[in-house]
């Protein structure tokens, strides 16, 4: 029994007690030994109380320790998530900026490729235009000379052909005059 049941003893006795003359009449030797009794369990009361009060301070000290503990390695446990956060997050950007950079030399070789290429297709046509001049020339030239050498022909081969008529015109001339000159010999 505990020291409030015995202490809740006592009351119920003492109120339970007969009255006379407007007094209790109580037995003191019954109330001596429950007061016996409580100062008996009292000390071992006392004693639990301290034990409990002290693993409470034990339990709060415990307790204390165990959030410092926890706070410690929350914080530890976000600065290292933070960490690696910022790490990984650099990791993208470094990342993201050496994808940038082959993006942009990929550009700028794509960009000097085409260049190139515009450039060798703008030699390539202009080398054929300039081929194609040169042989329309060259063609031209060649259809000139041909025409020449065909007017040369032509003249050559007209001028054979008078050469040819005023020798016989020469010839019909002289003979005309060689028979007029014999007949006015004969005339004469």
């Amino acid at each position: 029994m505990s020291i409030v049941e015995k202490l809740n003893n006592i009351n119920e006795y003492l109120e339970s007690s007969k009255k006379v003359m407007g007094k209790s009449v109580i037995n003191v030797e019954k109330i001596k030994e429950m007061l016996n009794e409580v100062q008996e369990n009292l000390p071992r009361e006392l004693e639990q109380s301290e034990v409990i009060i002290s693993q409470k301070e034990s339990i709060l000290i415990d307790a204390s320790d165990e959030a410092e503990k926890l706070t410690a390695e929350t914080s530890q446990h976000c600065e290292n998530l933070i960490n690696e956060a910022q790490s990984r997050a650099e990791e993208i950007v470094a990342t993201a900026e050496k994808k940038a950079e082959e993006i942009l030399s990929q550009t700028e070789k794509t960009k000097e490729d085409t260049m190139e290429a515009v450039e060798h297709n703008k030699n390539e046509i202009m080398s054929r235009a300039s081929a194609m001049q040169e042989e329309s020339e060259n063609y031209s030239s060649q259809r000139r000379k041909d025409a020449d050498q065909y007017a040369k022909e032509v003249l050559f081969s007209l001028e054979e052909r008078l050469s040819l008529s005023l020798a016989q015109i020469r010839k019909g001339l002289e003979t005309m005059e060689s028979v007029n000159q014999t007949s006015e010999e004969k005339v004469s």
